[in-house]
């Protein structure tokens, strides 16, 4: 698989520090946006600390198994009890954050979640998808059909998370798998990013740039637009996959029909 990425961090224009962090290594297929919770002093020790753990606990089995799914789960399960470590800590007491990783494989995508940081994934410059779902008290009305996706937007509770690294010793992620197409562009990005565009303004800023232009454009417009919070994001981009013809069809099916 061959692509290209970039990414940013910025502290915005309202916050003391930057407490989200991300990291990159395109030579696994590896990419992290992880969030510490806003208002907690320590927040950026939990992000920066939950994603060295996940990418050395990861690096170090990627040579033992051949099972993605197993690879992801065990470093994730890592990350985890090190932030617990440090959200009950003495000097850090209270830290946690969201952590939020691609991983691509051969030829699929694998994404190990929790929190409020999101993936979406624009496929043939058309289907535009929100691979992620939040764990906001805003979304559990969603499914629980108290809101409707559009009225969640806008809810006082979208923003208070469920679920988030530092809460317990182990927390349980949500797990998303996927077929990888030729031309794929995959956007991670923390909720100070997302807050201040449509789904349909990502799509065509995503479209239209290539990756370092594409996360310019997007950090300088959040920050014009108020940078409220600390932004930061990755957009990534397959230039050729892996799959197979047969691989490509159901690619594009699993996102044309998500998309609908």
């Amino acid at each position: 698989m061959r692509g290209r990425a970039y990414g940013i961090t910025d502290l915005g224009k309202r916050r003391p520090k930057n407490e989200d962090f991300f990291a990159m290594d395109p030579s696994i297929g590896l990419f992290i946006v992880a969030d510490g919770l806003g208002g907690r002093m320590s927040g950026d020790k939990a992000s920066y600390e939950a994603t060295q753990t996940f990418i050395e606990k990861l690096k170090n089995l990627i040579g033992y198994y051949d099972d993605p799914k197993l690879i992801l789960e065990s470093a994730f399960k890592e990350a985890s009890k090190r932030a617990y470590e440090i959200s009950n800590s003495d000097e850090y007491y209270g830290a946690m954050t969201t952590f939020t990783a691609l991983f691509l494989y051969k030829s699929k995508f694998y994404i190990v979640h929790v929190g409020d940081t999101r993936v979406y994934l624009l496929r043939l410059n058309k289907f535009f998808v929100q691979l992620t779902e939040d764990d906001t008290q805003a979304q559990i009305l969603v499914k629980k059909k108290a809101l409707s996706p559009k009225e969640a937007e806008v809810h006082p509770s979208k923003h208070v998370l469920t679920k988030a690294l530092g809460h317990k010793p182990i927390i349980r992620p949500k797990l998303y798998i996927g077929s990888v197409m030729n031309g794929d562009k995959f956007l991670l990005c923390s909720d100070g990013l997302y807050i201040y565009f449509s789904k349909d303004e990502l799509k065509e800023i995503i479209k239209k740039y290539k990756p370092k232009e594409a996360i310019e454009i997007l950090v300088k417009l959040a920050n014009d637009r108020g940078g409220e919070d600390n932004i930061t994001a990755i957009v990534v981009e397959i230039v050729k996959s892996d799959n197979s013809v047969l691989g490509q069809i159901k690619a594009l099916l699993e996102v044309a029909f998500a998309s609908k």
